[in-house]
C-alpha cells in the first residue's frame, strides 16, 4: 500500500481476522468477480489481502471455469 495518505491510485486492501471466530453470528463479505485474495496466517488469526486481478488472472481464472 501506499505510504502517501492522499494517494487514491492504490486498488489494494487488507481484511485481518481475529484467531477465534465470534461466538455467534456470521458474516459476508461481498468481493467483486475482478478482484483477487489471498489468505494467509497471521498471528493466530488469518489475513486476507485484495487487489485487482491482472489481465492473465482474468484469462486463468475463464480457463478454470471452462468460459474459454
Amino acid at each position: 500500500m501506499s505510504k502517501d495518505p492522499d494517494d487514491a491510485n492504490d486498488d489494494r486492501a487488507v481484511m485481518v481476522l481475529p484467531p477465534l471466530p465470534v461466538a455467534r453470528g456470521n458474516f459476508a463479505l461481498l468481493v467483486p468477480g475482478n478482484v483477487r485474495w489471498e489468505v494467509t496466517d497471521f498471528a493466530g488469526g488469518y489475513r486476507l489481502d485484495f487487489r485487482p486481478m491482472t489481465p492473465q488472472e482474468h484469462v486463468d481464472r475463464k480457463r478454470e471455469r471452462g468460459e474459454l
